[in-house]
């Protein structure tokens, strides 16, 4: 299944790069001008925004739904810093226009959890590996080639904590 979850959100965050191409910005004399704000920055905040609400609310749902302490515990770090990395994320974009709910793909990763009866704690963590994995590659190449120096700045601050989850997700074994 995350081979398919990973091609599924690739494909959906392909789809949104021509719409993001350029944010439009009020000049002084009161006329529109083309804002300076590369379309891959935008892309990368977008992303990383839905990310972020995916992986708070999926926590959500494994503290209401799991037994497993060890499960319960890492939906509890998730939620703590991925609503914190959302509001430094929001603070930093500035005037771009960021997701607040769930892009489809994402939303069906929700929805199978909601539907995903007693294996719920492996699913929980599969989705959780298979989201770091995408979350660390995106906020690496962000960090090392992003067009905007102050998200830049934020994806290199964020990138050790995001590893860090990873390594927690792929050590929990679901009981």
């Amino acid at each position: 299944m995350s081979s398919i979850v990973a091609r599924t959100l690739v494909v959906a965050w392909i789809a949104t790069l021509p719409s993001l191409a350029f944010a439009q910005a009020a000049n002084d004399s009161g006329g529109a001008t083309r804002a300076e704000t590369p379309a891959g920055a935008e892309a990368f905040a977008r992303m990383a925004a839905v990310s972020g609400l995916y992986e708070v609310q999926a926590s959500q749902l494994a503290l209401d739904r799991s037994k497993d302490t060890e499960v319960r515990a890492f939906a509890e770090m998730m939620i703590t810093d991925h609503t914190k990395a959302d509001r430094e994320l929001r603070q930093t974009a500035g005037t771009m226009t960021l997701p607040t709910t769930l892009d489809p793909p994402h939303q069906a990763l929700i929805d199978a959890l909601g539907a995903a009866g007693p294996n719920f704690d492996a699913l929980y963590v599969e989705q959780q590996i298979a989201a770091h994995k995408d979350a660390v590659a995106l906020f690496t190449r962000y960090s090392e080639t992003g067009p905007n120096g102050a998200l830049r700045g934020l994806a290199a601050k964020m990138l050790p904590t995001l590893q860090h989850h990873q390594e927690m997700a792929g050590a929990l074994k679901p009981r």
